[in-house]
């Protein structure tokens, strides 16, 4: 299996570098290995005579991605919930911690609109998910396991704020809601198992370590968090269960990302899992055993078949295959009942179908930096399209689960053509400025519609209103 991955990623590399060289208009392509020239989107920009005036910085790209003002320059966003006219964010600071942002189209401008007791924990805190049903109330996430609630009258009115803590078990003491480890460019990597989401402002979940919550009230009392859904795998003790992310078409279909992993002295062996819930209850739809045998990498063969349950699985001009190799599904979105897609570990684009379907597809695109550091954190899906940000990038693909299903990647139109197989296709969207890529994580990217999307990361939150 090794030996072809590599070959795969070898594939992948060239088609990658074709699709990098691509300037914006798509109208003239530079060759694979014209250099560094690849990484310049936007094209270099003519600055004019020695001693003209200089030019002012775009703060568009020549997509339409807008860079923001921020209130602070040390937010690092790592999720937001927009509205027509409005967004909410929820970043860290290494000066202010925890913060939570409103954004007002009107006034074009961020607004910090929390009360600051996401930071009085006994604990280091920490940012998880945002989201909200309606533009006066808001559910935000932070570490060490509290769900705040916000609500107000009116825009103009002030927030009135709820905490609550989830309660899970942790027998050695470790804050699952935080995991940390060195992936495979060598590059220290967090993620955040804490969240919260809803189909409705009467339906809301929320996730810590390994456990589902689930707001509602239990024999006629007071509604509260109750832990509907616990992780666990009694056969394999020594393995700790995450939760990641959730969406969902309804009530009754609704996705959870997890993973599961195994902790050593140094690090973490990571496995993809998915959880949905319909009418029937919670079902584990993907899952597999670790196998600890490469220490070096946490990665390689990692991930076994089980029996009588999903695994992720690719495809090459060979036929399909058993994906082995190590990842946390760390993202997902609703494709419509019963579908879902997602991110399993930092490069693979993953397909779900309730029906007995689960494909990983590698994304041959580049980012700009010699060696990968998150080729793909989101993904989100508006009609026809789907959006996925990564490191410095936002890639567009159509909205096609014909060929996600099949496992063959996510490639450029001419990496496709030259590697002969019906793989889903990707543009980029570019989000470089001043003929310079964007060298930043972009967490997340999620709009209302195509004309209304964000982008935001470390420094970063990109607004793009044109088609």
């Amino acid at each position: 299996m090794r030996r072809a991955f590599a070959l795969f990623s070898a594939s992948i590399a060239l088609s990658a570098a074709v699709a990098c060289a691509t300037t914006d208009d798509g109208d003239s392509a530079t060759p694979p290995d014209a250099g560094p020239t690849i990484l310049s989107e936007a094209g270099a920009t003519d600055s004019g005579p020695a001693d003209a005036t200089p030019p002012a910085v775009p703060s568009c790209s020549n997509a339409g991605w807008c860079k923001t003002s921020l209130p602070d320059a040390d937010l690092t966003l790592k999720d937001i919930w927009p509205f027509e006219h409005r967004a909410f964010a929820i970043a860290e600071s290494p000066t202010l911690g925890v913060k939570v942002l409103e954004w007002d189209e009107a006034k074009r401008a961020w607004a910090y609109i929390d009360d600051d007791s996401q930071n009085n924990f006994e604990d280091d805190t920490y940012a998880g998910k945002i989201w909200a049903p309606n533009e006066n109330e808001v559910y935000f996430s932070a570490g060490p396991g509290f769900i705040h609630h916000g609500k107000r009258t009116a825009p103009s009115s002030p927030w009135s704020w709820t905490r609550t803590k989830l309660e899970v078990d942790s027998p050695d003491g470790r804050d699952n809601g935080r995991i940390e480890y060195w992936n495979l460019s060598g590059r220290p990597r967090e993620l955040t198992a804490l969240g919260v989401w809803g189909t409705s402002a009467e339906d809301v979940y929320a996730w810590y370590a390994n456990a589902i919550f689930h707001w509602k009230s239990e024999d006629g009392g007071a509604p509260g968090w109750v832990a509907e859904h616990v992780i666990e795998d009694p056969a394999t003790p020594e393995d700790a269960f995450f939760v990641f992310g959730a969406s969902g078409s309804g009530r009754d279909d609704v996705w959870f990302a997890a993973g599961r992993g195994r902790f050593d002295d140094w690090s973490i062996f990571r496995c993809p899992m998915v959880i949905h819930k319909t009418k029937a209850g919670y079902d584990r739809v993907v899952d597999t055993m670790i196998d600890t045998g490469d220490t070096d990498y946490h990665y390689y063969n990692t991930c076994i078949q089980k029996r009588d349950v999903l695994a992720f699985s690719w495809a090459d001009a060979r036929g399909t295959m058993h994906w082995g190799h190590g990842g946390f599904l760390t993202n997902i979105e609703s494709a419509g009942p019963g579908r879902a897609v997602g991110v399993v570990g930092e490069d693979l684009f993953a397909y779900v179908e309730s029906a007995g379907v689960a494909r990983v597809n590698p994304v041959g695109a580049q980012v700009p930096r010699a060696r990968l550091p998150s080729l793909v954190n989101s993904v989100w899906i508006h009609g026809k399209t789907a959006w996925l940000s990564g490191w410095g990038i936002v890639l567009e693909t159509p909205n096609d689960p014909a060929k996600w299903s099949t496992g063959f990647g996510l490639l450029s139109k001419d990496g496709a053509q030259e590697l002969g197989l019906p793989a889903a296709t990707f543009t980029f969207s570019s989000t470089a400025m001043n003929g310079a890529p964007l060298d930043e994580p972009l967490y997340q990217v999620r709009g209302t519609s195509n004309t209304n999307l964000w982008a935001i990361g470390r420094e970063y939150a990109l607004h793009k209103t044109t088609p």
